[in-house]
């Protein structure tokens, strides 16, 4: 059984032992929309037992006279008897999960689906980072490429520029030479 499943079951099953602490009506319609939500997300909203939650209540209708109206008016009070409906609902709902799994929501299906808010927002920030590092060590990478180049092209230029100048000096010199021996010719 897989986690999700385990953890729906749990959540299932801490309801039925609540169910035995609710005392009124307005308790009982609490832990019914806490039901319901459980229901719906396990299950699905679609489902029959979901579905079927919506028409079991903790109170009965009873007709009581009232001596300041005339006749019988209708009174609903909470029944102990009706959290049966809710134990047979719940039980039923954990062995359709255990059968068949939870929910899936058709509209949800991808690899995202499996991780919450704060692992994706997490994942982001970290996924950010990682690019913003790898980006900026092969940026400086580069930079650094491009000035070993440019100096490996300054030295070459200061070597052309050295030849060149050696070379004038020979060649002075020897203009100089010939223009000495023409004088003492």
């Amino acid at each position: 059984m897989f986690d999700k499943s385990k953890k729906a079951i749990a959540n299932l099953r801490r309801l039925l032992t609540e169910l035995d602490a609710i005392t009124n009506v307005l308790n009982g319609n609490t832990w019914k929309a806490s039901l319901k939500d459980t229901l719906n997300l396990n299950i699905g909203p679609e489902s029959s037992l979901s579905k079927r939650l919506d028409d079991i209540y903790f109170s009965t209708k009873i007709s009581r006279t009232d001596p300041s109206e005339y006749g019988m008016i209708p009174v609903y009070e909470f029944d102990i008897s009706k959290k049966d409906n809710f134990k047979d609902l719940i039980q039923n709902a954990i062995k359709h999960i255990e059968s068949n799994g939870i929910y899936m929501n058709e509209s949800r299906k991808n690899f995202l689906n499996g991780f919450n808010d704060t692992h994706l927002i997490s994942g982001i920030v970290v996924g950010i980072g990682i690019i913003l590092g790898i980006g900026n060590y092969f940026g400086k990478f580069e930079k650094e490429r491009e000035i070993i180049e440019c100096d490996a092209k300054n030295k070459e230029i200061e070597k052309k520029y050295q030849d060149s100048f050696n070379e004038n000096e020979v060649i002075k010199k020897q203009l100089e030479e010939q223009i000495l021996r023409k004088h003492l010719e």
